[in-house]
C-alpha cells in the first residue's frame, strides 16, 4: 500500500504506512463460532475528507487532536485502518 502512496500518518513532511490491525487469540480459537475459514480479504485506509486537515502546518494529513499545546477539534494524528474478513463457505 506504501508503494502506490497511501498513509496513515505523516511526519515532519514524510508520509508512513504505520499503522496495524492485529488479530486476538479469542478470535482464532474455537469455540461456539469457528472462526478456522476467515481470510483476510483486504486491508483499508479510513482516510475520508473530513479526517483531513485541511489549513496550515498540517494541510493534508489527517487532522489533528492536538497541535501547539491545545485541542484543535480534529480526531487524530493518524487515520483509522480496518480489514475485511470473508467466511469460505462449505
Amino acid at each position: 500500500m506504501h508503494k502506490k502512496g497511501y498513509n496513515t500518518l505523516g511526519y515532519r513532511d514524510n508520509i508512513n504506512l504505520f499503522d496495524m490491525v492485529l488479530i486476538s487469540e479469542p478470535l482464532l480459537n474455537k469455540g461456539e463460532n469457528d472462526f478456522s475459514t476467515y481470510k483476510m480479504f483486504k486491508a483499508m485506509i479510513f482516510n475520508q475528507r473530513f479526517l483531513t486537515g485541511r489549513t496550515g502546518q498540517y494541510k493534508g494529513y489527517p487532522f489533528r487532536s492536538f497541535a501547539d499545546g491545545g485541542f484543535t477539534g480534529g480526531y487524530s494524528d493518524h487515520y483509522p485502518v480496518y480489514i475485511y474478513l470473508i467466511k469460505e463457505r462449505k
